[in-house]
């Protein structure tokens, strides 16, 4: 038995291309967030999984023609209800700030995510009767409990950056927040969902002749597309409502310059979102039988990462000492975390027969 480190480590590359892929946002000049959006949904969820099957997929015509009709609905109606878990999401964002949402979203998708699968599968009974899978049940606890605590040491370096002065107008209310985050985090975690019901048509693929380390693509094709197209309809409501359909084009808004530069940082950071899938694919092929906690992994490792990167960009370092210390402790049990639910991993490997 070995302990599952490539996996552990191509899971922390994808979630670390997940914890930085809206940093391109800041880059961004003249523009509304929804053109930003518009062009990282486009290239994330629509674009880059058609070029991904069409060029590491052999024959994808055939594959669909194979595919059973009822797997492609499944994991297109997963997608499409993930979209709108994002759209929550970014609406949470608004009354509970950046700190809490992710911490209850993310932290609400994570567990449902390890649950959710085996549920339906009929299989966790099986998992939670076995040493392997209690240990990456006790991880995922682990995780959960790290994640609150860096949600929490976030809200409190949001109160000490308004208590500074900085943000006079706070909309911090938790009575429609909370409840957004809720329905983000049950919903985002309907992707692992999204991404499960595909498997009929990923095997498919895999007896003709496609990479077990690309496969993820053809799983894309029909998840992500449907998380695109439940959100495009909105997103092209607001760009409407705001006149600023115009940007689509690369034109800036309320009438001043755009920079074709805008578009390039839309793409760029939808390439990002896609890479974190794909080292998520690839990682999920070395969790031996316990690669159902392939979900929870990522989502944990996604907020030590995106953490980690707030920290390097200086994003702290105005806090109290106090609050310094929470979001350490924080990191630490996130990282213990990871290291329990790789343990469990291991325990749960079959003896090698070499």
């Amino acid at each position: 038995m070995s302990f599952p480190i490539l996996g552990i480590l191509l899971h922390a590359i994808g979630a670390l291309a997940a914890g930085i892929c809206f940093t391109p946002q800041h880059k961004i000049r003249n523009w509304t967030y929804e053109s930003f959006w518009f062009w990282m949904s486009l290239s994330s969820w629509f674009l880059l999984p058609i070029l991904g099957s069409l060029i590491f997929i052999p024959d994808l015509s055939g594959v669909l023609a194979a595919a059973p009709r009822d797997a492609m609905w499944k994991s297109l109606g997963y997608g499409a209800a993930y979209g709108f878990g994002g759209m929550a999401f970014g609406f949470a964002i608004r009354y509970v700030g950046y700190s809490l949402t992710y911490a209850l979203a993310v932290g609400l998708s994570a567990v449902l995510g390890f649950f959710l699968t085996p549920l339906i599968q009929g299989t966790l009974g099986k998992i939670t009767s076995s040493a392997g899978g209690n240990a990456v049940l006790t991880g995922v606890g682990v995780g959960f409990i790290g994640i609150i605590l860096c949600g929490l040491a976030g809200r409190r370096k949001e109160m000490e950056t308004k208590a500074s002065g900085s943000d006079p107008h706070s909309t911090f209310n938790p009575a429609i927040g909370i409840p957004l985050c809720v329905l983000a985090g049950v919903l985002s975690a309907l992707y692992s969902l999204a991404l499960g019901s595909a498997d009929p048509i990923a095997e498919i693929a895999l007896g003709k002749g496609a990479n077990p380390e690309l496969v993820m693509n053809v799983r894309f094709l029909f998840a992500s597309t449907g998380a695109f197209l439940s959100t495009l309809p909105i997103t092209l409501w607001q760009l409407s409502k705001k006149g600023s359909l115009t940007e689509l084009a690369g034109a800036g808004a309320h009438g001043m310059p755009g920079t074709s530069m805008n578009i390039f940082w839309g793409c760029l950071a939808g390439l990002l979102w896609y890479l974190q899938f794909i080292f998520y694919g690839m990682g999920h092929n070395r969790m031996d039988t316990l690669a159902v906690a392939s979900w929870p992994l990522h989502m944990i490792m996604l907020i030590l990462f995106s953490t980690l990167v707030a920290i390097i960009r200086r994003e702290w370092s105005d806090c109290s000492p106090g609050t310094k210390r929470f979001i350490s402790v924080a990191i630490s049990v996130l990282v213990l975390a990871v290291l329990v639910i790789g343990y469990g991993n291991h325990l749960n490997q079959a003896p090698s027969s070499h």
